[in-house]
C-alpha cells in the first residue's frame, strides 16, 4: 500500500519558516523518500499561528512544530536518522537554531487517533462545521499559494 502521510507543520506567522514553505516541502519529501520509500507521498498542511498566540517561558515564541508520520511498526533505526535528517535541514533552510523547532514522528496509527481525539473535542454539529471550513481553506490556499495552508483559529 502507498504510505500518503499528513504531515502538519504548526508556524508562527512572520517566522523564518513561514517564508521557506517551499524549500520545507521539499526538505520533507526528501527526508521521507531517502529514509523510509521513494514511493512516499506526504501531504503537507501548514497551520498559522498569530505571533501574539505563541509563548514559551512567559515570552512571545517563533517554534515551530512538525509531525511527520511513520508507517506503524517502523523501527527507532529507521525513525531516528529520518527525525535527525529533518531537523538538520528543517534548521539549514530557515537559519534557525535546533531548539526552535519540535519534530515528532509518530505512528501513522498514533497521529490518526491525534488527529481524531482533536475533532472529538467539539459536537457533532460543530465536527462537521469544521472539517467543511478547514477543507474550504485548504483548497483555497492550495489554488492561490501552492501550498495547503490553514489558520489555527477557525
Amino acid at each position: 500500500m502507498h504510505f500518503k502521510p499528513i504531515v502538519l507543520c504548526a508556524l508562527v506567522e512572520g517566522s523564518q519558516a513561514s517564508f521557506n514553505k517551499a524549500a520545507l516541502e521539499q526538505v520533507i519529501r526528501r527526508a521521507y523518500r531517502g529514509h523510509l520509500d521513494q514511493s512516499v507521498t506526504p501531504r503537507l498542511v501548514w497551520m498559522e499561528v498569530p505571533p501574539d498566540q505563541a509563548f514559551m517561558n512567559g515570552e512571545k515564541s517563533s517554534v515551530a512544530t512538525l509531525m511527520a508520520p511513520v508507517p506503524d511498526g517502523t523501527s527507532n533505526k529507521l525513525r531516528h536518522p529520518f527525525l535527525y535528517e529533518l531537523l538538520e535541514q528543517w534548521c539549514v533552510t530557515t537559519g534557525i537554531n535546533k531548539n526552535e523547532v519540535v519534530i515528532t514522528a509518530p505512528d501513522q496509527s498514533l497521529s490518526r487517533k491525534f488527529l481524531s481525539a482533536n475533532r472529538k473535542r467539539m459536537s457533532p454539529l460543530r465536527q462537521i462545521a469544521y472539517i467543511a471550513k478547514t477543507l474550504v481553506r485548504l483548497v483555497r490556499s492550495k489554488s492561490t499559494t501552492g501550498h495547503f495552508n490553514t489558520h489555527i483559529n477557525l
